[in-house]
C-alpha cells in the first residue's frame, strides 16, 4: 500500500522507534482516551503497539503511520490490512493531537484514508472502541461507522466493534 495516498492534506510516513517521544506527546494530549483505555501512555507501550499483531498476520500487514504538518505530528493511525478477512482493514488506533482537534482534521484524514482503502480494493473497514467512551463513539459514528452488534472483552473492559462498508 502506498501510504502517501492516504491523504493529500498532510505528509504521511511510517513511524518508527525514533518517533516514540513525538507519539508519546500526541498521546498525552488525549487523556480521555486513556481514561477508558489504560494504562497512561508510555514509550514501552508505544513500541509494543508498533509491532503488535493478531495471530496469523505478518509485520508486512501492519502500518503505524504519522500525518505531519511540516515537522509537527498531527495524527497517528495504526491499521492492519486484510484483517479479520482479506477484504477488511482493521483500524487499531487513530488519534489526533489535541492542538488540531475540533477543526475537522480527524474526520478529513479518516475520510481520505477510507477512500484510499477502497481504491486498494478493500470492501470494509472495522475498528473497536471502549464502551462508554463518548468521544470515540461520536467521532466514529460521524465518520459513518455503524455498530455491528459485536462486543468483545479485553483487559480494559468491553470493546464495541464498528464497521463501515467502503463500496
Amino acid at each position: 500500500m502506498d501510504i502517501n495516498q492516504l491523504t493529500k492534506l498532510y505528509k504521511v510516513r511510517k513511524l518508527n522507534q525514533m518517533d516514540g517521544l513525538s507519539i508519546l506527546e500526541l498521546q498525552k494530549s488525549n487523556p480521555l482516551y486513556f481514561d477508558y483505555c489504560p494504562p497512561e501512555p508510555n514509550i514501552q507501550n508505544i513500541l509494543n503497539d508498533m509491532t503488535s499483531l493478531p495471530p496469523g498476520k505478518d509485520i508486512e500487514d501492519l502500518y503505524y503511520v504519522g500525518f505531519f504538518e511540516e515537522e509537527n505530528l498531527v495524527a497517528i493511525l495504526h491499521f492492519i490490512i486484510s484483517f479479520p478477512d482479506k477484504d477488511t482493514i482493521y483500524i487499531g488506533l487513530f488519534m489526533v493531537d489535541r492542538n488540531y482537534s475540533g477543526r475537522g482534521v480527524g474526520s478529513k484524514i479518516i475520510n481520505d484514508t477510507l477512500v484510499c482503502f477502497r481504491r486498494e480494493g478493500f470492501l470494509k473497514a472495522r475498528l473497536g472502541y471502549m464502551k462508554g467512551n463518548p468521544q470515540a463513539e461520536a467521532f466514529w459514528e460521524k465518520c459513518g461507522f455503524v455498530d455491528n452488534f459485536i462486543e468483545t472483552e479485553n483487559e480494559q473492559g468491553k470493546v464495541i466493534i464498528l464497521e463501515k462498508n467502503l463500496n
